[in-house]
């Protein structure tokens, strides 16, 4: 048996996992949480991908998926299926996201 850490779960976060607060997003909670748990919070407001609060939170993509995973862990972070019709918007989110961090 492998230790799994912290991120260790059964549903990794990969880059086009879609996350947001959906209806949790709680002012108070979030003025009690570290700068980067707080930017990366505040963000995912609105439903975006890993990769995307990655980039505009100037957040390297591990450390953003260990921050989701403890927001996920609080209840206060969903996680979203894909829909077809957001693939293609998604990708060029993605790509944009990307671009930003080159």
């Amino acid at each position: 048996m492998t230790a799994r850490g912290r991120t260790g779960n059964r549903n990794p976060l990969l880059i086009h996992t879609l996350v947001s607060t959906g209806n949790r997003y709680d002012p108070l909670l979030a003025a009690t949480l570290a700068p980067a748990s707080r930017t990366l919070y505040e963000q995912a407001r609105r439903m975006c991908s890993v990769a995307e609060l990655s980039a505009s939170c100037g957040l390297p993509l591990g450390l953003t998926r260990l921050l989701i995973s403890d927001l996920l862990k609080l209840g206060q972070l969903v996680v979203h299926e894909a829909r077809p019709s957001q693939d293609l918007a998604l990708l060029e989110r993605l790509r944009a996201g990307l671009v930003r961090l080159t």
